[in-house]
């Protein structure tokens, strides 16, 4: 039997057995959910809270970029168009997340953040990397891809 990795679709919540061997070879764009048909993996930001953290981030079978930012913050803003494209490039490969300092503080304090925009990239539940401020796409795509499968 195939190596199967479960997550949950982030429009239903439901629970998917996803092929590993489709996620290695990049077509997590292609997975649907079987509930509700949505992309798995829809090439677009996801806004997470403190409830679907664990389930988004910390046990998902892609590795994660969380941007923690603020609504008030003009970099922040910046980088939301940035993040947007590499969702897009990325589909299948990352999962892109926005976690609202100002709406999930316990997140931002968990992991020490300090200043916004900061960006935690997790794999496999762990921060191997993190970037502060807002970057142009090319050097987030240098800080990225060496994490990517």
């Amino acid at each position: 039997m195939a190596e199967t990795e479960l997550y949950s679709c982030p429009a239903c919540g439901a629970v998917n057995r996803l092929p590993a061997d489709r996620l290695v070879a990049g077509e997590g764009h292609k997975i649907v959910c079987g509930k509700c048909r949505g992309k798995i993996f829809p090439g677009l930001p996801i806004e997470i809270g403190g409830r679907d953290f664990a389930a988004t981030v910390l046990h998902a079978p892609l590795p994660v970029l969380v941007d923690f930012w603020a609504p008030w913050c003009g970099p922040c803003r910046m980088l939301g168009p940035v993040l947007e494209r590499l969702a897009a490039q990325l589909a299948g490969r990352l999962i892109v997340v926005k976690v609202n300092i100002d709406e999930h503080a316990h997140l931002a304090d968990r992991f020490s953040v300090r200043s916004v925009p900061t960006m935690m990239l997790f794999r496999r539940g762990q921060v191997v990397e993190t970037m502060l401020g807002a970057m142009p796409l090319e050097a987030l795509l240098g800080k990225i891809r060496p994490w990517l499968h």
